[in-house]
């Protein structure tokens, strides 16, 4: 009887994920709290006392970028690997670390990253005007105090006065966000879930859902679970999580990059009424569509041929053939 996770139903691969990623989370950031104390001249319980409006100042910029490493290997990247080593014989290649279908996904999915750019600036004026019309005056203030403290703490990482430190913002920001995000995400949870649910599209909405809220920035909800959307979409239909890897790790580069030349501030919010800005996030939103669209329709990606036998409802006597992306 072969033992791969892969094999096993959904639910449990879900229970499995979510202990081991636990359990990995709680030895590496106890070992990580323990270097990045000893980094910036702390000791273990000052740095455990630090409360969330702390990572904000600048005398802990360093403990911010500390603590940021700390959580891609123990949150994202380790629990990620661990998994697909035991779920498959072959666990990059399970973890979607392999060639995409079409060498052409990559350059479209750069594409859709770059025109998915004023989206979802606009989404995020959208978004806000959102909670300040249908919620109360004490959920807005909570709200409010997450994204003064995660703002705060990413302005203090994003702190850049030379070349050197643009390249080590890419670096956290960038990279370990990306390849870390989208090896937890997209490779293993959204892989499970659409195995879960039996619909590829469903998978992907609820995943980008959670990698939406678990960022605690709701003035930014939406946008950033359209982006998750887009990334999951470009995981599937790729058949590679490289294209998804990439364009996360560009849209995220292009931020810092803007921050650094000072043409955005990581606390500015763009403006609902704006209608330069609404006019051109509804021009990408539909671009986006339509590139998306091409993509699916030259996707060689199938369910039954990334997980075996198809769902019944996309069994060749109910929907049509197995064979067709979806």
């Amino acid at each position: 009887m072969n033992t791969y996770l892969k094999y096993k139903p959904g639910w449990m691969q879900l229970l499995i994920f979510g202990g081991l990623a636990f359990g990995v989370f709680l030895v590496v950031s106890l070992i990580g709290m323990f270097m990045v104390a000893k980094f910036n001249h702390l000791s273990f319980m000052d740095l455990s006392a630090l409360k969330a409006e702390d990572f904000a100042k600048p005398a802990y910029a360093g403990v911010a970028r500390g603590m940021l490493v700390v959580q891609f290997f123990g949150v994202f990247l380790l629990p990620s690997l661990l998994f697909a080593y035991f779920a498959d014989p072959r666990p990059l290649h399970f973890a979607g670390l392999r060639r995409p279908d079409r060498r052409s996904s990559i350059y479209l999915g750069i594409l859709i990253i770059l025109c998915s750019y004023m989206m979802v600036e606009w989404l995020g004026a959208v978004n806000q005007q959102l909670v300040q019309r249908f919620l109360g005056k004490a959920a807005q203030q909570w709200i409010e105090k997450g994204e003064s403290d995660v703002g705060g703490t990413l302005e203090n990482i994003l702190s850049m006065k030379t070349p050197s430190d643009l390249l080590e913002s890419i670096l956290l920001v960038g990279v370990l966000a990306a390849v870390g995000e989208e090896l937890f995400f997209r490779g293993i949870l959204q892989r499970i879930l659409i195995g879960t649910f039996g619909r590829p599209w469903t998978g992907i909405v609820v995943t980008a859902a959670i990698f939406s809220a678990i960022h605690g920035q709701f003035l930014g909800f939406i946008p950033r679970m359209i982006l998750g959307i887009i990334l999951g979409a470009l995981y599937w239909y790729s058949g590679s999580l490289l294209p998804a890897i990439l364009g996360h790790f560009i849209f995220n580069s292009l931020q810092v990059v803007l921050v650094y030349t000072k043409v955005m501030d990581v606390s500015q919010q763009s403006t609902a009424g704006d209608k330069y800005l609404t006019i051109t996030g509804i021009i990408a939103l539909v671009v986006v569509i339509l590139l998306l669209q091409y993509l699916r329709k030259h996707s060689q990606t199938t369910f039954a041929g990334v997980y075996g036998d198809p769902p019944a409802q996309e069994h060749p006597d109910n929907n049509g053939p197995s064979n067709q992306a979806v």
